[in-house]
């Protein structure tokens, strides 16, 4: 999949997938060398869940609207379309990129948001734009970016958990205490492990309060009291095998090639492979993510 196409893939359900898992495929595709057949199918999971739009909404230097900025993000909180858009526009055009970029980041460290996707699918925008270079591939991408941002900020559809009673907070936050905590309860289809490999990956872009705030926040949801079994999955799944690279890319093949049930399947791969090659991590981890491979591509 190209980038073109992941920015013109819209949401079905709550928030766009698509640029994240087209990332997730480029990180894939240079720790496994698959066939080109495989790769096809590994990418039809995203069209198959998200669509295809064709229609271009904004063009190039054209502000069919006037933009009142102080009225920015009143118009983005109640997602007035289709005037949010050339809000977006605007704001993209009156400030450089790191700046929009860096709030709504501030907004994620305050808000523990269920699944993360706050926090990963924000990180993956941010990567992305650094790929953006033509006027279109901007345009679109502050299209897919507006639609992201009104349906998980600003308060709306805000979900969240009680904290178990017996939680305890802790003093000193690290990538291997939250680990543990994420190996434990993955989440609903891993979604604790795919938010911290975002945040590892994106740890030296991050100022370090808020890269310790987003392991906090993720350290928490590892243990929030879920009312739905997926949520909490118990994974009893064994894997005899030494923890190789060899077995991490059998278990990733078997759970993107095997299922042909959501686009989560390819964060998850990835994210697990990209945990598994921390240097840090111990044997029995990289164990127990392949468990966790297994689990999915069985269940």
């Amino acid at each position: 999949m190209q980038l073109n196409s992941a920015l013109e893939r819209v949401a079905t359900i709550h928030q766009q997938h698509a640029i994240k898992c087209y990332l997730a495929v480029k990180s894939l595709k240079n720790m496994f060398n698959w066939p080109k057949e495989d790769w096809s199918t590994i990418e039809n999971l995203i069209k198959i869940e998200e669509p295809k739009f064709d229609l271009k909404i904004l063009q190039s230097n054209e502000l069919p609207f006037e933009v009142i900025r102080r009225r920015r993000h009143w118009v983005l909180a109640h997602a007035i379309y289709p005037y949010a858009y050339f809000t977006m526009l605007d704001w993209f055009q009156e400030s450089c990129s790191k700046k929009i970029f860096d709030y709504y980041l501030e907004q994620s460290t305050e808000k523990n948001e269920y699944l993360g996707h706050n926090v990963s699918i924000l990180l993956a925008f941010i990567k992305a734009w650094d790929e953006v270079h033509t006027e279109n591939q901007k345009l679109r991408f502050i299209e897919r970016f507006c639609e992201f941002i009104t349906a998980t900020f600003y308060g709306n559809n805000h979900k969240s958990y009680p904290l178990h009673h017996d939680y305890k907070h802790l003093e000193n936050f690290g990538i291997n205490e939250v680990l543990k905590c994420a190996l434990a309860q993955p989440g609903f289809w891993g979604h604790h492990i795919i938010a911290l490999a975002s945040i590892t990956r994106a740890q030296s872009s991050l100022s370090e309060t808020t890269f310790e705030k987003l392991l906090i926040n993720l350290h928490e949801q590892c243990h929030w009291v879920y009312q739905d079994e997926m949520d909490q999955p118990h994974i009893n799944e064994l894997v005899e095998q030494v923890p190789s690279f060899k077995e991490l890319e059998c278990q990733c093949h078997k759970l993107l090639l095997n299922k042909k049930d959501n686009l989560h399947q390819i964060t998850l791969a990835e994210s697990i492979a990209y945990i598994f090659h921390r240097v840090d991590i111990s044997q029995n981890n990289k164990l127990r993510l392949l468990e966790i491979l297994k689990h999915y591509s069985k269940n």
